[in-house]
This record gives C-alpha cells, structure tokens and sequence, in this order.
C-alpha cells in the first residue's frame, strides 16, 4: 500500500526553502564561478618525442674526453695563486692550470668502492678535471653524536670517493661547513635559544661565538687531519685537494638576520666603540656596515690561520656568494675568490625545497645575460677566480643556451674554474639517473650534454679572454653606505666586451695600483658615484663615472673598441671579435678557430666564419666543435650539439607555460622538436678524405648515418632532434 504524505503548508514552505538559503546560494555561486584549472601534464605529442637518456659514456665516443686528463691528481705538487691571478701547480710554473667539473651533493658523496670507481670513471669521460664535494657533512656526522664526531663508515666512503677521483686525474674542492646538525649541548653553549641550530645562524654565530668556532674546528680537524687509507695521506697534506671554503655562503649581512644572533652583533658594536648605539643594525649606517665587515674579516683570518696550523696546503677562500661592493674588502684578502649564480633558480610558493616550485621561464640572452654578467665584477683582480656554483635550472625552457653563455664567459673573463650545481642530489641518481629535481645534471638530458661541452671548451681555452682590463674602485664612502649595494649594470655589462673585476681604493689608488702592475692589463678604472664624489679637477686621466654616459665615454676615449656596444646598449661585441650578443633578439654567437658557437631563436638565421644555420623552427643552442685540437677548417672529427629542451613524461605542472611544477614525472625524457640546415664550408680535400656524419645517442655512440648535400667547397646537413628514424641531440662528423 502506499503512503500519502501530507502537502506542505505556504508557511512551513516559505520557512524549509529560508532554512536552505545559505545552501542554495552556494550551490548558486559554485555553479556560476568557473571550474577549478585543471593541471597541465606533459605528454608525448607532434612537438615532444621520447628520448634514451643515458648518463654513461661510450668510450671513444663523441662525449668521451678522457685522454684530455693528467693523473694522478696532485702529481705537480700543490695548486698555488700567480701574481697575475690565475692557477698553476708548484711543480709546474708558469703552466697555467683551469678546472671543470660539477657537484656531488648529500647522498652522492657516499658509494662502495666499485661505484665510485665507476662514477669517477664516467667524470673523466665527460673531460671534469674537479669534484666539488658539497652538502657531505650532513650525513658524515655521527647520528646522534656532537657535530665533530665522524660516522667511520661514512668517512671511509668519502675517502674511497676521494681516492678514486685523485687516482684519475680529478682534483677536490670542499666547504668545511654547510649542512650538518648540531647537539643540543653543542647548541646551549652557542647562546641562543633555537631549538635548531640551522645553517643561516650557525654562519651567523661563527664569527661571535667561542663555541660556535670550537665546534667547528674540531670538525675540521677530525676530517683534514684523519690519514686517507686509500691514499695514505691526509687531508690537509694531500695535494689532490686543492681549494677549501670554511664556510659555503657565508656573507654575513645575510646571515644576522635571526633576531638573537643580531642582538649580538648590536652588543658587540656597540661595546666595543664602532659607532653609535643608534646605528646598530642599520643597514644605511656606513659605521654598522663597516662594522659587519671587519667581523667577517677577522673571523676569516682566525679560521685561515687555524687551517695553515693543521698543514693545510689547499688555497683558502670564503664570502662566496651575492655580489655586493662590500665584499670586495673581503675578497682581496682571500687566496681566491669564489661565487655562486643561477638562473632560474626554484622559489618555493608554499614551502622551503618542497613542490610545488615556480620559475621565471626567462630567456638570459634577452636581457644582458644576468648569469654569468653579474659575477664578473665580483672577481678581485690579482686573484683567481672560481664558480663553484652555477646553473641554468630546469625546467626553464631556454637552459641551453647556458651550455654556451658559461664557457664563452669564463673564457672571456680568463676565470680559472666552474663546477656545476650539481651533478646528482643523491646517490641513485648519480649512479643511474633519474627524473626529478631542478638542478641534477644527471637527470636532464640537455643539462648534461651542455656540462660536458663546457668542459671541453673551456679546459682547452678555445674562447679567448680579453684584450682589455676595465677595474672597479670598490670606494669605503660608497662601498659601506649600503650593505646592500651591488655594482651597477653600467659597468658590470662591460664584462660582455672586455675583462673587468674590482681593486679596493680611491680612483687615483687603484689607477696607480693597476698600472704598476702590467700583468693585469688594467687601462681604465670606475668608480661609483656614491658619497664624497672625487670633484672632477682631481679625477685623474683613466677614471670614469658609472653613470649613463660611462659606455660612450669609453668608446670615445678608445677602452671600448668602436662597435662594441651601441647606442641602446642591446648588441655587444667582445674586444677580442669572438663573441656577439644581441639581446633585441636573444641570439648569441661565438667563432674562435676550434668552435663555433650559437644560442639561436626560432625562425632566425645566423652565420659564423665556417657555419651557416637556416631553416631553424625552435629556440635552441647549436654548436659545432673540433674534437682532434685542430682548427675546425682542418679538422678530420668534429661534435655538433643541437640542444632545445627536454621535460620527464608525466611532469605536473599548473598551466602549460611551466611556471609551477607540482611532480617531475616518471619519464621517459620527452625531447621538444627542433629543425635546422647546418651548412659548413669544409673543403673535403683538405687533409683527404671525404666527410661522413652519424647522428649519435646520449652515450655519444653512432647511431645511423645523416646524408650530406655537397655544395662546391661547402656541404650542408639536416639536424633534426625528431625524426622518423629516432630522437637524436648530437651528431659526429668525420673524414
């Protein structure tokens, strides 16, 4: 039977639908708002291929630079710094030395024996001659114990690592700090109140805390003074180690910003009569941020002697990173000098290292190349100079073109050393590859190529540095005005033409000083115009302004070759002719006797003294190389590298323009399509023998023959990085 149920009265009506209101509204404005975006995942597709990526290297392949290496590590003696600011080993004067190599960060420094012989083996392939051991201490600690105790397992996995490299040819640098905890009896003694002790405040406290500095001494005596048992040597006494940081990242107006570690400095300042109380902490108080210097400087000259006591024979340095003028009053100071700079590197919208990670999707050569430009005045002139810390970050679209920007710069600015961050962040990754992570060399195929391209170019010095040296006067009036203040791009965009690096003094001192010294080449000084301007009738001959007329001043005077930089300050040309960027249309181009180098936008054209590049459809770096020694218009083998990007299947991101990645994906490696014409005009008679070219896989092996289209003296090849036949990145060519 079924029920009748009763009909509702208008009253109780009107009050059941007064009751739903909230709820019907919502649903009203749920309805009427736009669905929620829905994540953008990367997939296979007309302009996206699968590719094989491989960390491995095929042996006498295209990538393999192995007989470029000289070992064992460490047989010419100690690493000493010339007076002309370079590398050479004791044993060996007057030979200069440069490094390439990249970092192995936390788990990647940890192997059994036969996979770091393994990896060491692959870094000797890939032309590295250094190793950076970076972020190691966090897991050599003893867990649970004071942050000197040493887990012996551990060390003996670092010293079979650092053993396997020396044995092969690969030279060590380290910080003796960046990771690693700290008891909490180690952290009461400190005097602070954190229940962590991260690594921004021990940084801070070192240079103030007599326990602090205890700490972090006995750390380093436990590790440099311990005998290697697979080398026999110590630490500090073997030569195969050659540059040590105390402190990675230590610049110490970024480092006092915690609340308790600034009451100390502002204690200190004040106790000790460096200015008034009133100027404490005031980042625009010349007296505080003098006073901030001299504290890092004395604290540098305490830990430098502490190391020189333990016999210690690796080049000391620190304060390296950011690119304040301040700086330079610490950096003169230091064997070399060492900085850190990346383009694109992740920010972290919700939560520090955690997904999801936003980047810029920047391209660098459309706006003065910010990385590598921003480091050269960072450089003290006199002094080598390193960049153990650097990388064009996936997953920017446009990454390849560092594979040619950080060699052609380095070169240019005659700099001695580069290692990339990073090569892998764990131990798996190193060994094998993956997919995740924003920096690891190891898990992209386009960042990998490009390391070891660097390697070579820049270990052989086909990029020649340049004729002329333009020198900052780092000024105290200016200088410490602003514990902020970074050199102006007026003079920081003449690193594009001409070398450039800082003294400190006044115009008049520095010009003095860097004439007395020819060995530097210096012919110009800037100066900033901060407080206590020099008046023009006692700026002497050779000093300039850094303001909007700095860049025609020098052209007028004869510094700056003519053309080298024009009026709107988009097209520079380096005073050696070699490199030219043109930052209107983001396209760079590089032509020394050995390489020919290009970062070249889609639908552009652009020529070299042997190559001609047409018919380009995508944003990509195209280089072409000899790989014998020999000029490229004598060569019988030669590497062409055709680099557009690369993004792991499966990877999240939140809108198609890549600025939010959510998860990197389980793979495989999809390769964005990428077409052009190479033409070179390679005689084939020259030296006999008629030219071949293969297309080559991510182990630099042969992989099928490309056909070539003869025209006269010249021959034109199709690259590709999709086609029917495979997914390709390089090619070799051969008579």
């Amino acid at each position: 039977m079924t029920a009748t149920l009763p009909r509702p009265t208008p009253r109780a009506l009107r009050a059941g639908l007064s009751a739903l209101a909230p709820a019907l509204a919502a649903a009203a404005l749920a309805a009427a708002a736009p669905a929620a975006a829905e994540k953008y995942v990367h997939k296979p597709g007309p302009d996206w291929a699968p590719y094989a990526h491989s960390v491995e290297i095929a042996p006498g392949g295209v990538f393999d630079y192995s007989a470029n290496l000289d070992a064992p590590a460490g047989k010419h003696g100690a690493l000493r710094a010339t007076q002309a600011g370079h590398f050479e080993f004791e044993n060996r004067p007057g030979v200069r030395a440069r490094f390439w190599g990249p970092n192995l960060t936390f788990t990647a420094n940890y192997f059994s024996k036969a996979e770091a012989g393994r990896v060491a083996d692959r870094f000797v392939r890939s032309g590295y001659n250094l190793v950076r051991f970076h972020h190691f201490d966090r897991d050599l600690v003893r867990p649970g114990g004071n942050s000197w105790e040493l887990d012996p397992e551990k060390l003996d996995q670092l010293d079979c690592l650092f053993a396997a490299m020396k044995k092969r040819g690969v030279y060590v640098t380290i910080d003796l700090f960046s990771h690693r905890p700290f008891s909490d009896a180690e952290r009461d003694a400190f005097g602070v109140t954190h229940k962590h002790v991260g690594h921004a405040i021990f940084k801070g406290l070192l240079p103030i805390s007599e326990a602090a500095r205890q700490s972090w001494e006995r750390y380093a005596k436990n590790l440099l003074t311990h005998k290697n048992p697979h080398t026999g040597l110590t630490w500090a006494e073997d030569p195969a180690l050659i540059a040590i940081c105390p402190l990675n990242e230590d610049q110490l107006f970024n480092r006092i910003s915690d609340p308790e570690v600034l009451a100390l400095y502002k204690k200190a300042f004040v106790e000790t009569g460096a200015g008034p109380a009133a100027d404490a902490g005031n980042r625009a108080a010349p007296a505080w941020n003098r006073f901030v210097i001299e504290c890092e400087i004395r604290s540098d000259a305490r830990i430098f002697a502490f190391l020189r006591g333990l016999g210690v024979k690796a080049l000391l340095s620190g304060s390296n990173d950011q690119g304040t003028e301040s700086q330079a009053f610490l950096r003169e100071r230091y064997d070399y000098v060492d900085n850190h700079a990346y383009w694109d590197h992740p920010k972290f919208p919700e939560k520090d290292w955690t997904a999801p990670f936003a980047f810029h999707q920047g391209k660098a050569t459309a706006g003065q190349v910010s990385v590598p430009r921003k480091l050269f005045a960072t450089r003290a002139f006199g002094r080598p100079f390193t960049v153990t810390e650097f990388n064009f970050c996936r997953p920017n679209r446009h990454r390849h073109e560092g594979a040619v920007l950080m060699p052609a710069y380095a070169g240019l600015q005659d700099w001695d050393a580069l290692c990339n961050f990073q090569y892998a962040k764990d131990r798996e990754s190193a060994l094998d590859g993956a997919m995740d992570n924003y920096f690891a060399l190891a898990n992209d195929p386009i960042g990998n190529i490009g390391d070891r391209l660097g390697a070579l170019l820049f270990l052989r010095a086909d990029i020649a540095p340049a004729r002329n040296a333009i020198a900052w006067a780092a000024r105290a009036g200016s200088a410490f005005s602003d514990q902020w203040l970074r050199y102006p791009d007026a003079f920081s965009s003449l690193g594009l033409v001409s070398r450039i690096g800082a003294f400190t003094g006044e115009p008049a001192a520095v010009l003095a000083r860097a004439r007395a010294d020819k060995t530097l080449g210096i012919t110009a000084v800037v100066f900033g115009e901060g407080e206590n301007i020099p008046p023009p009738d006692v700026v002497p001959a050779g000093a300039y302004p850094a303001n909007g007329k700095l860049h025609a001043a020098l052209l007028r005077d004869g510094i700056l070759p003519a053309g080298s930089i024009n009026a709107g300050a988009t097209h520079f040309k380096s005073d050696t002719g070699e490199i030219e960027l043109d930052t209107g249309r983001g396209a760079l181009k590089v032509v020394t006797p050995r390489s020919e180098l290009f970062v070249v936008p889609a639908r552009a054209d652009l020529a070299g003294a042997i190559v001609s590049i047409t018919g380009n459809t995508a944003d990509a770096a195209i280089n072409v190389v000899s790989l014998d020694g020999r000029p490229l218009a004598g060569s019988r083998r030669i590497l062409v590298t055709h680099l557009t990007d690369a993004i792991p299947q499966g990877a999240t991101f939140g809108a198609p323009d890549r600025k939010l990645i959510y998860e990197w994906g389980r793979g495989p490696h999809l390769v964005r399509r990428g077409e052009a014409s190479l033409t070179l005009r390679l005689p084939a008679a020259a030296g006999g023998g008629e030219w071949k070219a293969w297309a080559v896989d991510a182990t630099g092996a042969r992989v099928r023959e490309i056909p070539l289209r003869k025209e006269n003296d010249a021959f034109t090849m199709p690259v590709a990085t999709i086609t029917p036949e495979g997914t390709q990145l390089a090619y070799e060519l051969a008579r």
